[in-house]
């Protein structure tokens, strides 16, 4: 389980992109209206009029597996990961989707969340990369997912 974060300015280009790929499926949405991409993107934007001075209210996280562990995760365990990790990196009390990709040999998703929570206060970023690291071993850890070797292993295979 790798964990790759990003922040942006727009909401637009974000859910246009999880969502227009080929096989894309959201798997999962809190706080936002899904009955097409111009509502959600509209439901993000609402909100980020609450803080206007957060100048990349867009988070978007991709969460990729080793496809080792591609038989045990059901769209269901990657909601449960997804939202499992959400609330390791305190990322919460706000609008996200949860969308899987199908287009690589791993399994991944993409989470996008507004930065601004429902209260209208930032979600901090502070340490997000060292977090993002630790929770990513914690969670592997507890749910038995494939730990990659180092980088001797991958010499070797050279």
């Amino acid at each position: 389980m790798i964990g790759k974060i990003k922040k942006g300015s727009g909401f637009k280009g974000c859910v246009n992109y999880v969502l227009g790929k080929e096989q894309a499926v959201l798997l999962h949405a809190d706080g936002v209206l899904t009955e097409s991409r111009g509502d959600i993107i509209r439901s993000f934007c609402m909100q980020t009029g609450m803080n206007p001075d957060l100048k990349k209210p867009v988070g978007h996280i991709a969460l990729s597996y080793s496809a080792v562990d591609a038989p045990k995760l059901t769209d269901g365990k990657m909601v449960q990961l997804a939202q499992e990790y959400m609330r390791e990196m305190k990322i919460t009390d706000t609008q996200y989707i949860i969308v899987r990709h199908q287009d690589r040999e791993h399994p991944h998703v993409h989470i996008v969340f507004n930065r601004i929570d429902n209260n209208g206060k930032t979600i901090s970023d502070r340490n997000d990369m060292y977090r993002n690291e630790q929770v990513c071993k914690k969670l592997k850890a507890k749910h038995g997912l494939y730990f990659a070797g180092g980088k001797e292993q991958v010499k070797q295979h050279r």
